[in-house]
C-alpha cells in the first residue's frame, strides 16, 4: 500500500472521510501527520474550511488498518492530545497552532 503522505501536493491535500454516530459524514482534509510512540496521528480541518485562516483543526489517531480500510478516532486524552500538538507544532511552520 503506498503511503499517501509520501508525495503530498501543496495545492491538493489528502481527505478521510469520519461517520458520526448520527450517520452523519464529515469529509476532512488531512493538513499534516506525524508518528509519536508507534502511532500515527493526522492533523486534519473540514475541507469545507480548508481556505479559512481561521479553521479550527482536529487531531486524529490512526487506530486500524484493514486492507481498504483505515479508522481513525479523535484525540480525547488532554495529555496526549498536548503532547502531538507539540509535535506537530515543532515539524511545520507552514500553518499555526495555537492549543486550547
Amino acid at each position: 500500500m503506498a503511503d499517501i503522505f509520501d508525495e503530498m501536493n501543496e495545492s491538493e491535500f489528502e481527505t478521510v472521510t469520519m461517520t458520526a454516530e448520527d450517520g452523519t459524514e464529515v469529509e476532512f482534509s488531512i493538513i499534516d501527520n506525524v508518528a509519536c510512540g508507534g502511532e500515527r496521528y493526522l492533523l486534519v480541518v473540514e475541507t469545507e474550511w480548508i481556505d479559512d485562516d481561521e479553521a479550527e483543526a482536529l487531531i486524529l489517531k490512526e487506530t486500524s488498518i484493514n486492507t481498504d480500510d483505515v479508522t481513525y478516532a479523535l484525540v480525547e486524552d488532554d495529555g496526549e492530545f498536548d503532547r502531538v500538538a507539540e509535535l506537530f507544532a515543532q515539524k511545520s511552520a507552514d500553518y499555526e497552532m495555537k492549543i486550547d
